[in-house]
């Protein structure tokens, strides 16, 4: 109760950046979060347009200025969705995806399980190399449409899955990949604020997220498509426009054309080069070939999704600007204090991380309370490489609102999910992750040892 008492006291006293407007902005900005989460949950307006009337309203009441809310709309993400969707459409209109899907479907039997695990284990090893999470989601999308249709069944029974998959289990093995050198920048971080102990290794996140990862991938097979909702909550036509696989078929060269531009582009993102880039300049190919029409293009290009996503990312930056995420973390640490438990606090760590990254985009959260997070171990002597890897951890784990990741919001929009579907769904696999990654982490790397 003592505990519970101080984080109160904490936020009371909290520092107000020494002005009454910033509190006033803060309290403005956590409204205006909670009334877009009720909206996504009663779904009476489309989730795309209460991202933007968010926007405004950020806007209006000054949580966010210009600059902010520019840069929500063309940050890297929201470029790469817009490209490697119409890249993947031009895929689409080959007869790649058919030939490709009826061969599956001829070696599965026709099993949704084998089916969704081939899938899954291609998504599992293509996300150790690919560095953007929207263009990896892109690439299956196409092929899962297809196959559900092949299938028989709605799409809302694979998308989550295969979006859990892309989030959670991208990036797990540390020596390779777009974060090979995360252990360094972690070492940094923990000789900027005062750790003199050992520090991290290339293996140790890998050790901790590797064995979290194999779990995750036997959920979302055996487990989360159960819990999924067989048909849409949202009509899917309203999504997906009109079919063009079904259209007369491409030339020999816009057919080569079409599979072509989607293979290099897979390649220029295995090789690192700028995600945003290299997929619009597919998607202008494959517009300027003639594989897709112009109408076809920018129907494709999901501005549902596009405009979602940058919302969301616009409230994430309010959230962080006006100091109400911040709040999570100091009020960890008041909870921390005279706990000796190290599989406590690791959990407190990893439940707080999580509850962040739900407010704020993934990389965010972990840059904003990291620091906070080796204060506060140093503080009560606590080994913090264990709470760390958590961190990082729980921020792969959130999809429970579309504010964490961009593919949460694509796979809302592809499957067909409201607000209410990802939250009861999600919270399955962020409990699962987070035990099983407390024992591993804390046990590896003992708080008081």
């Amino acid at each position: 109760m003592r505990r519970v008492l101080s984080v109160f006291s904490l936020i009371a006293n909290l520092p107000v950046r020494s002005e009454s407007n910033d509190m006033n902005s803060m309290v403005i900005c956590l409204v205006i979060f909670v009334v877009m989460i009720v909206l996504f949950f009663n779904r009476k307006l489309p989730m795309s347009f209460t991202s933007l009337g968010v926007v405004v309203a950020l806007f209006v009441t000054g949580c966010v200025d210009a600059e902010t809310v520019f840069a929500g709309f063309g940050n890297n993400n929201v470029l790469t969705m817009a490209g490697m969707f119409i890249v993947a459409a031009g895929l689409s209109r080959t007869q790649m995806v058919n030939n490709i899907t009826k061969l599956l479907y001829k070696i599965t039997n026709g099993s949704f399980t084998k089916v969704l695990a081939s899938y899954i284990l291609v998504i599992f090893l293509l996300g150790q190399f690919v560095p953007s999470l929207p263009a990896l989601f892109a690439m299956v999308y196409p092929l899962v449409m297809n196959m559900c249709a092949q299938l028989k069944v709605s799409p809302s029974k694979m998308m989550y899955p295969i979006a859990v998959t892309v989030v959670s289990t991208s990036f797990v093995i540390e020596p390779i990949g777009p974060y090979a050198a995360w252990y360094v920048t972690q070492n940094g971080y923990l000789e900027s604020y005062g750790w003199t102990g050992e520090m991290l290794s290339m293996w140790n996140e890998t050790m901790v997220f590797l064995p979290t990862a194999i779990v995750t991938l036997l959920l979302a097979i055996f487990v989360l498509p159960r819990m999924m909702p067989d048909e849409p909550d949202i009509p899917l036509a309203a999504i997906s426009g009109p079919s063009i696989s079904e259209q007369e078929p491409l030339s020999p060269v816009r057919e080569v054309i079409g599979y072509g531009v989607f293979i290099l582009v897979v390649i220029g993102l295995m090789l690192g080069l700028p995600s945003w880039a290299v997929t619009m300049a597919g998607a202008a190919v494959v517009t300027l070939a003639g594989v897709l029409t112009e109408q076809q293009a920018l129907v494709r290009m999901n501005m549902s999704m596009v405009l979602l996503y940058a919302g969301v990312t616009v409230m994430g930056e309010a959230l962080s600007n006006t100091g109400a995420a911040q709040l999570l973390g100091d009020g960890a640490a008041a909870l921390l204090s005279g706990v000796t438990n190290g599989y406590v606090i690791g959990a407190v760590f990893y439940v707080v991380s999580f509850l962040m990254t739900s407010f704020l985009y993934n990389k965010a959260t972990t840059t904003v309370l990291i620091p906070i997070l080796i204060i506060t171990c140093s503080s009560i002597g606590c080994d913090p490489r264990g709470p760390i890897i958590l961190c990082s951890l729980a921020s792969m784990s959130s999809l429970i609102t579309p504010m964490p990741n961009p593919v949460v919001p694509m796979a809302m929009q592809a499957g067909g999910y409201t607000q209410k579907t990802i939250l009861k769904v999600g919270l399955v696999p962020a409990v699962v992750r987070g035990v099983v990654g407390v024992l591993i982490a804390m046990t590896l790397f003992p708080a008081f040892g």
